[in-house]
């Protein structure tokens, strides 16, 4: 679908989602960069074809994937975050403006060994929790594999596969290498696939994305080792059938081992993901109203005439037609300097604040704000513009400028329970968060000096953020309860036990108390121990007969 057929741009859906400019197209939708005038962010919004889905079954189907796939939460899954399934069927989701695996294939770049494993860990740890959750994505290939600015990773299109298959188009089952033998031959749907198009990917990154040195085999040693496991680990899952293919957990365990081998890899070779000359196809066409532009008196006149000419009979029309001619030509005619089109290249505004762009050029052109998140920004700051700096734009025409709201935000890492200090805080540091401080927490579960989870409850924080973690200090110490001296062997026994310690029997004579009652303990009343510690209890057997 070129993008002179794009139907929406520039109209709002749901009264919320401003569709600012066209991202892709294929048969069923069209995707846009969107403005949420709700929360003021970006976000990407997926716009299908209602003609061709629709109907009870589709509006019931489309529903139900989407509350399923919407609980679903991971840091290397698109979050979605809206839908609606009327006469236009939408889903929004989150806006990462890094591009795809795609794109980075293409360009004329390489990656070390580091930046590959790094990449297929990701995708091997969104695609895992799927799998464990019961879903399938179905269509992994590198145009769904995304990146933010930063080079962070997320999996795209979870459960299009499904909505697809309400549609006779095979756009979304066109995967090319992808797509697995069984797939291909008619055979449903198994995690399998996934696991498949997977290799297929890695294999792509190796093959074309390695430096030369390290391809021919002149890298240096341990990287050398790293890279033919790596080669063996996907090219061996290629070759198998679905039925002996590793999980993709058994595989993310295999890279992960690997990973721990190689050095930090360089930040991803990422750019942006924004088509300046898509969004320049549809200056001066948006369908939104903006409130904050005074419209012109030809404008006005313009809008009359439509409306007259929707109205009015065809012999009306001609009388009231032929008045005003009249009248708008000695009015464009009396007003030609003021209505004479005048350009202004669009000037260099990063770093400055928003004021300044407002105060200086706020009655030339119609503003819109966009707000956004880069790390090393501060918030309040205009990070670029669309048009960018340089180019000409006529007077009235739209201005787009995007203003930081800080750092991007970062997902705290699941999965810190149970690990060293070092261990969280290197998972931490790939996350692009700081180990904060740590304080030392009673757990009954968790070993001594290994991690209980981080103290805040938030979910997220800026890059760069610390996080204080809780350390296990074991164990509360139980104590041996008073006042059992003297008492009954059994409530003595019972007493004990509740204290989440175990007892042993040690039976003595002596001369002057009888059978059955506690003499002493070791350790004695008060003393702390650790729980499951044995309390050793004496118990008279009365005084020593002599035969």
């Amino acid at each position: 679908m070129e993008s002179s057929t794009y139907l929406h741009a520039g109209k709002v859906i749901n009264n919320r989602y401003r569709l600012i400019t066209p991202f892709g197209s294929g048969t069923l939708a069209q995707i846009y960069l969107a403005d949420d005038m709700r929360v003021r962010k970006q976000v990407i919004v997926k716009v299908f074809d209602g003609a061709k889905l629709s109907g009870e079954d589709f509006q019931k189907n489309f529903q139900a994937s989407l509350q399923g796939l919407a609980q679903t939460s991971h840091p290397n899954l698109i979050k979605i975050l809206d839908w609606g399934s009327g006469e236009t069927p939408y889903i929004v989701t989150e806006f990462f403006a890094g591009g795809d695996l795609r794109a980075m294939l293409q360009r004329d770049s390489s990656l070390s060994v580091a930046q590959i494993t790094f990449i297929l860990m990701e995708i091997l740890k969104g695609t895992s929790y799927l799998h464990k959750r019961g879903k399938v994505h179905g269509g992994l290939k590198p145009e769904n594999v995304i990146f933010n600015l930063t080079g962070d990773l997320k999996i795209s299109d979870t459960g299009m596969r499904n909505i697809s298959s309400l549609h006779s188009s095979s756009e979304f089952f066109t995967a090319g290498p992808y797509l697995s033998p069984e797939l291909i031959s008619g055979e449903p749907l198994t995690p399998a696939d996934d696991v498949y198009a997977i290799a297929a990917i890695a294999k792509e990154l190796l093959d074309t994305k390695l430096p030369e040195s390290e391809s021919t085999g002149e890298a240096q040693e341990k990287n050398s080792e790293t890279l033919q496991q790596l080669k063996t680990a996907f090219t061996s899952v290629i070759s198998l059938r679905a039925s002996e293919r590793p999980s993709a957990s058994s595989l993310l365990g295999i890279v992960s081992e690997l990973n721990i081998r190689n050095a930090k890899p360089a930040l991803l070779p990422v750019q942006s993901s924004l088509n300046l000359n898509l969004f320049e196809t549809f200056h001066g066409e948006e369908e939104l109203i903006d409130i904050d532009r005074k419209p012109n008196l030809k404008d006005r006149f313009s809008k009359a005439i439509l409306y007259l000419k929707s109205h009015l009979r065809r012999w009306l029309w001609l009388l009231i037609m032929s008045i005003l001619v009249a009248g708008t030509a000695l009015l464009i005619n009396s007003g030609n300097e003021e209505e004479e089109i005048r350009l202004q290249a669009v000037p260099e505004v990063v770093g400055l604040q928003t004021t300044d762009l407002v105060n200086q050029f706020g009655n030339y052109w119609a503003l819109e704000e966009a707000l956004t998140r880069e790390d090393g920004t501060q918030n309040g700051q205009i990070l670029r513009t669309i048009p960018a700096a340089g180019v000409e734009l006529a007077q009235g025409e739209v201005l787009t400028y995007f203003v930081s709201l800080g750092p991007e935000l970062r997902t705290i890492p699941l999965g810190l329970t149970g690990l060293t200090i070092d261990e969280a805080e290197s998972i931490l540091l790939e996350s692009r968060l700081r180990l904060g401080e740590t304080s030392e927490v009673p757990d009954e579960v968790i070993p001594i000096g290994l991690v209980i989870g981080p103290t805040t409850s938030v979910t997220e924080l800026p890059t760069g953020s610390e996080v204080d973690i809780q350390i296990s200090a074991g164990p509360e110490l139980r104590t041996v309860p008073e006042a059992l001296v003297g008492r009954a062997y059994e409530p003595v026994e019972t007493a004990i036990v509740l204290e989440g310690l175990q007892v042993k029997r040690t039976e003595v004579f002596h001369p002057a108390i009888g059978p059955g009652v506690v003499i002493r303990l070791e350790p004695a009343s008060g003393s702390k121990v650790l729980p499951d510690g044995v309390i050793e209890i004496f118990v008279s057997k009365g005084p020593q007969t002599v035969e």
